[in-house]
């Protein structure tokens, strides 16, 4: 069990930190949203509700020639929707082979136990918990409501962070967890303060490429200049843009000030672009004589 723990958090690592960064999601107001909203669009995966008696089926997957679809048990409460949502999402991020996968109380396969993990490492990621319960003091309820869990998914995720990253005992990973429960913090926040250094390094290790931001931000502001991406400066990396299909750079000199932008033609025009590098000129002009 404890090598599944780290393939599958190795895999939400890079995935979903990159993707933090990438779109320069704050770890204060984190939840998994933002993340499983740009999956689901991307993949145009279809989200169902479903109801089975007594919960047989928390979850479904089907891959078909018509796409894909999840789908929950609508009865389940909203916390317990978004971990089988998770869930369902693990088996398409971590590439399992199958068409039909089915989540429920009882099923011990190893791809439903991999996306168990898959779910709980989203919902509740290293440096989020970090941040929340060492440097905000958040309390176990807090934590609950901010992040969208359930109390079982919250108390299951800080026993296996002790458990498998901590080198503690079941046993001592349980007390402390309880300890947190019932308004007892300290115990647990010394422990993650000793793995502090390495949940850091594990986020601060995911380098996000330049290009890559200037893409996601094209697509999302259609125009950026050098006060977005500071490296628009380098000519060499002028030179990658410009072999770039469907975007467009330019710059704007006038007065001892440089504006470089780069825009998105199926969006702007160039004099529509060259308005808006206008305004960045005049509003940086502004600055220096302010």
């Amino acid at each position: 069990m404890t090598n599944t723990y780290f393939k599958v958090w190795e895999i939400v690592r890079k995935e979903l930190y990159h993707f933090i960064k990438l779109h320069n999601i704050s770890k204060v107001n984190y939840t998994f949203e933002p993340y499983f909203n740009y999956i689901t669009k991307k993949y145009k995966i279809k989200i169902l509700p479903h109801h089975f008696s007594d919960e047989a089926i928390l979850g479904l997957t089907l891959i078909d020639r018509l796409g894909i679809s999840f789908s929950y048990e609508i009865t389940s409460i909203p916390a317990r929707q978004n971990f089988t949502k998770c869930h369902e999402l693990g088996h398409l991020v971590l590439q399992h082979s199958g068409t039909v996968f089915s989540e429920n109380k009882n099923n011990k396969d190893w791809q439903e136990i991999e996306s168990n993990y898959f779910a709980s490492f989203i919902l509740m990621p290293d440096i989020v918990l970090l941040s929340k319960i060492v440097y905000q003091k958040r309390s176990f309820q807090d934590l609950t409501k901010e992040l969208k869990v359930s109390t079982l998914a919250l108390e299951r995720r800080l026993v296996e962070l002790l458990y498998f990253q901590g080198n503690l005992s079941k046993i001592q990973a349980h007390e402390i967890t309880k300890s947190y429960i019932t308004q007892k913090p300290k115990a647990l926040i010394e422990t993650i303060i000793n793995l502090k250094e390495k949940i850091i390094y594990d986020y601060e290790s995911i380098k996000v490429d330049d290009i890559d931001k200037l893409k996601e931000y094209i697509k999302e502001k259609h125009f950026i200049t050098q006060l977005d991406i500071p490296s628009l400066i380098d000519i060499e990396f002028q030179k990658t843009i410009r072999k770039l299909p469907d975007i467009e750079i330019n710059t704007y000199y006038n007065q001892s000030c440089l504006v470089i932008y780069v825009w998105n033609p199926q969006k702007l025009t160039p004099e529509e672009s060259l308005r808006k590098a206008k305004i960045i000129h005049y509003e940086l002009k502004q600055k220096r004589t302010s």
